[in-house]
């Protein structure tokens, strides 16, 4: 699921991307890691990387144990739905390949413009809105990508810990991911009325 959902995100930033620069068959943002420890970078040169770097639970909306009955008539326990936020970086790869590196860096950051555009403009994403969700998994029932900033230090250390030099990114937060195996916990007859005993009270 989790893959679904950023491959879904992938294929519709592509797609735009894709209309704003007027090359229907190039695509331009790779889910991918944003380093690795031999290589370095390993986004695809003049292009952007979608790279998961955090999944948290969402925990405020969390639900209880759900009951439901069967058509046999026995009530079946499932333990709460799980729902997830992502965190994800989409960070722009740029580099000096034909001697006017400034050029290169500004169409790195026009491309991570047309990012933001995007997300401004279409934020929520259901099967209704985008068929195409269904494609990749129809049990996601709605992503809502919210622009997530953080700090100059948070931002130092996670570049720290990559190990690789700074790219120019933004860090979206997806939220409401929800997982559910269906797997049932216990079961047994409901309960269809309570009596109340009262012999030998006064």
């Amino acid at each position: 699921m989790i893959h679904s959902s950023l491959s879904f995100l992938t294929q519709e930033l592509n797609e735009y991307l894709q209309l704003k620069t007027d090359a229907p068959d190039v695509n331009r943002v790779f889910l991918t890691s944003v380093a690795t420890e031999r290589d370095g970078v390993v986004i695809p040169d003049s292009s952007l990387g979608l790279s998961l770097i955090n999944i948290e639970e969402e925990r405020v909306f969390k639900d209880q144990k759900t009951t439901k009955i069967n058509e046999d008539g026995i009530a079946q326990h499932q333990n709460p739905d799980l729902k997830l936020n992502l965190y994800i970086l989409i960070s722009a790869n740029f580099q000096d390949t034909t001697g006017q590196e400034s050029d290169d860096y500004v169409e790195g950051l026009k491309q991570l413009s047309y990012v933001i555009s995007f997300f401004q403009a279409k934020n929520v994403f259901t099967i209704d809105n985008s068929p195409a969700l269904a494609d990749f998994d129809p049990s996601i029932r709605k992503l809502i990508v919210e622009l997530y900033s953080y700090s100059f230090e948070q931002l130092y250390n996670f570049w720290t810990v990559v190990g690789t030099k700074y790219l120019p990114s933004v860090l979206y937060r997806v939220r409401l991911l929800r997982i559910q195996e269906e797997a049932i916990t216990d079961s047994n007859l409901p309960i269809e009325k309570i009596g109340i005993d009262s012999h030998g009270k006064q």
